[in-house]
């Protein structure tokens, strides 16, 4: 970057507005994404305060150098649920399930069910 150029931020899983223009596969889209963008009345998604009440058991799998999210607001996260184990490794980047689906799932599950720990 030249100096003093505005930084580049990743987009992510992100969805911007003009993204409606400028991709083809989501012209059809963009009236929808419109609508949504304006809404501005969205219930609370989730209570933090009631995560760590639940009996859910459950298990996510972390990168330690994710280049969407930065572990400790993962760990953060995981850490707020009463059951959840966590695999953090850097051997996936948000390709895990579609590079080894099957390990992947099968490791997260038997960490669910306490079978495993990593």
């Amino acid at each position: 970057l030249a100096e003093g150029a505005p930084p580049i931020f990743l987009t992510g899983e992100m969805v911007y507005s003009w993204m409606g223009e400028d991709y083809a596969g989501l012209r059809a889209l963009k009236p929808a994404a419109e609508l949504l963008a304006r809404k501005a009345d969205w219930p609370e998604l989730y209570r933090p305060s009631e995560l760590g009440t639940g009996e859910a058991r459950c298990a996510a799998l972390m990168s330690y150098d994710d280049i969407y999210v930065e572990r400790q607001y993962s760990e953060a996260t995981a850490g707020m649920l009463r059951w959840c184990r966590t695999w953090v490794s850097n051997e996936f980047q948000h390709s895990g399930l579609r590079d080894q689906g099957a390990r992947v799932f099968e490791k997260l599950l038997a960490m669910a069910k306490g079978e495993v720990e990593y």
